[in-house]
C-alpha cells in the first residue's frame, strides 16, 4: 500500500507540473496559487477517516434525486429510496466526477474499470493513473461493462437512457446520481456514494477536508473593494451561468462568474457585442483552443477591460470541467490567475 501511495503521488506530481508549465507558457506568465497546488490534489486524492463499525446489509438509503432541465432551464427534483442488497466490491464509474471521487474514498482494487474520459487529460485529474491502471471502456460500450461483471455501476444524468437501459437488461445493479454542479452538490453526492459503498468514515472525511481546504484558501485570499468580475468564454462563444461548476468555483474565491451576473441559468451563446457590453475585469480560456489570440486580435473587443489589460488567461480544461473534490484545486488554480495578475496601465 505504501508504495502504491507514492506511485499515485508521483503521477500526481507530474500531472500538476505538466498542467502548471502548459498555463504559464499559454500566459506568459507565472503565477502562484494561493495553496500549494500538488500538496492539495495529493490530500484530495487518497482520504481516510477512523474506522467505524459497518452498517448491515441490505441497506435502505433514502435521499433527493436531482436533475436539470436544459429545456426549461430548471431544476426537477423527487424523493427516492435506494435498495443496496450487500456490500460492492466490484465498482465501474460512468462518469469523470464519480471516479474521481471514487479514487479517493474508494480502496481502489474495488475499481474495476474506468470511462474513457477518467483517462483523457483534458478532462480528467486522475487521467494519468487511470490510464495506468486501466482497464478503460468506451462510453457506450456497455457489453464490455457487462463483461467486467461489475456488482454496481455509477451513472449520471448525462450516461445515455440506451447504456443505463442495457444495464438493466443484464439485471447490473447501477445508481442513477443524477445532478453535478456546486461544490455543495458534490459534498452531498460523496456522502450519498460513501454510503452506498459503505465507506461512510472516507466519504465525511474528504467532505470536512474539501470545508477545511476552502476555508484555508480564502484566508489566503486578499481584501478587495468589489470582486473581480470572471468570465468563462469557451468554444463556440458559449459560457456558463448561475448552475454551472464555474459559479461554484468562483464563489470559493470571492469572484464573480459574469454569465450568472448577466442572468444566465445553464450556457448560453453570447457575441462580441455582448462580451464588450457585460466588460469583464478577466477573460478565461480553454488552453487547447485559440481563443485567446482570437480575442486579443478582435477589433470590436479592443476596448474591453480584460483586453486592454491583457488579462485573457488560458486554462486546462480539465479545471475547467470539474465535477468533483478536485474543484478546489480549480479554485485554487483561479485564484492564482485573478489574484496575483500584473497590474498595467490602461
Amino acid at each position: 500500500m505504501r508504495i502504491y501511495r507514492i506511485i499515485t503521488a508521483c503521477f500526481l506530481a507530474l500531472s500538476c507540473i505538466a498542467a502548471t508549465v502548459s498555463f504559464a507558457a499559454g500566459n506568459d506568465r507565472k503565477t502562484a496559487p494561493p495553496l500549494d497546488l500538488e500538496k492539495l490534489r495529493n490530500d484530495l486524492s487518497f482520504v481516510r477517516g477512523k474506522a467505524k463499525a459497518e452498517r448491515p446489509w441490505p441497506r435502505k438509503i433514502p435521499y433527493t434525486f436531482k436533475v436539470y432541465d436544459f429545456k426549461t432551464d430548471s431544476f426537477h427534483q423527487e424523493a427516492r429510496t435506494l435498495v443496496i442488497k450487500k456490500k460492492p466490491l466490484r465498482i465501474i464509474p460512468h462518469a469523470v466526477g464519480v471516479a474521481e471521487i471514487l479514487w479517493s474514498i474508494c480502496p481502489r482494487e474495488r475499481l474495476v474499470a474506468f470511462n474513457e474520459f477518467a483517462a483523457d487529460p483534458d478532462s480528467s485529474f486522475i487521467a494519468d493513473e487511470v490510464r495506468a491502471r486501466g482497464p478503460v471502456f468506451k462510453s457506450k460500450q456497455t457489453e464490455l461493462v457487462i463483461g467486467y461483471q461489475p456488482d454496481l455501476v455509477f451513472t449520471v444524468f448525462y450516461s445515455s437512457a440506451d447504456f443505463k437501459a442495457k444495464l438493466t437488461q443484464a439485471k447490473i445493479p447501477s445508481v442513477d446520481l443524477g445532478y453535478f454542479g456546486t461544490i455543495e452538490s458534490i459534498k452531498e453526492q460523496i456522502l450519498f456514494m460513501g454510503n452506498i459503498i459503505g465507506e461512510e468514515s472516507n466519504a465525511q472525511a474528504l467532505v470536512k477536508l474539501i470545508d477545511t481546504k476552502i476555508r484555508e484558501l480564502q484566508r489566503k485570499l486578499p481584501r478587495r473593494d468589489r470582486p473581480i468580475r470572471v468570465l468563462y468564454y469557451d468554444e463556440g462563444g458559449y459560457v456558463p451561468g448561475a448552475s454551472s461548476n464555474f459559479t461554484s468555483i468562483c464563489k470559493i474565491i470571492g469572484a464573480v462568474n459574469v454569465g450568472a451576473e448577466q442572468g444566465i441559468k445553464s450556457w448560453s451563446q453570447i457575441d462580441y457585442e455582448t462580451l464588450l457590453k457585460w466588460n469583464p475585469d478577466v477573460i478565461v480560456v480553454p488552453a487547447r483552443s485559440k481563443l485567446k489570440e482570437l480575442l486579443l486580435s478582435n477589433r470590436v473587443l479592443s476596448y474591453a477591460q480584460a483586453i486592454k489589460s491583457g488579462s485573457v488567461y488560458n486554462v486546462p480544461s480539465a479545471y475547467l470541467r470539474v465535477e468533483s473534490q478536485y474543484m478546489l484545486v480549480s479554485a485554487d488554480f483561479l485564484a492564482g490567475i485573478i489574484y496575483r495578475q500584473p497590474r498595467r496601465p490602461i
